[in-house]
């Protein structure tokens, strides 16, 4: 049985070598192994990746916003210490507010590290899949032809078109 589709939506099967996966996968994870078939797992890399680096951009921004408002409370504090003339409610207060920003900062960073290592963990897992466990798009393709089963795009009457046959 062959069926034809209209040229704009027929989307033809694209072979893809394991270079190719390799280096799809070095741009940015998963995009090598959605391309070579492994829709799944490119795309769970994918966004595993996207989340870690967003968390990392995040916990980075709040980080430096934080760390300035430390920066500055610490110094209005040192100003009152050196001139002797502050109100020691005032500077107990700020003092108690700059151990919790201290806190916060730690525990920001703490973050910000925990995100970046996630998102290295996952882009060196995915090299090592690309390279070592993923199979070219031609492998695949192998494997479907020895379960007697094959998809091909054919040109029917100049119109592209899908061959499905299946052996018995």
């Amino acid at each position: 049985v062959v069926f034809a589709q209209n040229e704009e939506s027929f989307v033809r099967a694209a072979t893809i070598s394991k270079r190719d996966a390799v280096l799809l996968s070095a741009l940015f994870p998963g995009l090598g192994q959605m391309t070579a078939g492994s829709k799944v797992k490119g795309v769970s890399m994918f966004l595993a990746e996207t989340i870690s680096l967003a968390l990392f951009v995040n916990a980075h921004e709040n980080y430096t916003t934080k760390l300035d408002n430390y920066d500055r409370d610490k110094a209005i504090l040192d100003g009152m210490a050196q001139k002797y003339h502050g109100d020691y409610t005032a500077a107990s207060k700020l003092f108690a507010d700059i151990r919790s920003q201290s806190n916060k900062l730690d525990d920001l960073h703490q973050t910000r590290n925990i995100a970046l290592i996630v998102a290295a963990g996952v882009y060196a897992y995915n090299l090592f899949d690309a390279v070592f466990l993923t199979s070219s798009s031609t492998e695949s393709q192998r494997a479907e032809k020895l379960q007697n089963i094959s998809v091909q795009s054919k040109m029917v009457d100049r119109t592209p078109g899908i061959v499905i046959s299946k052996s018995f």
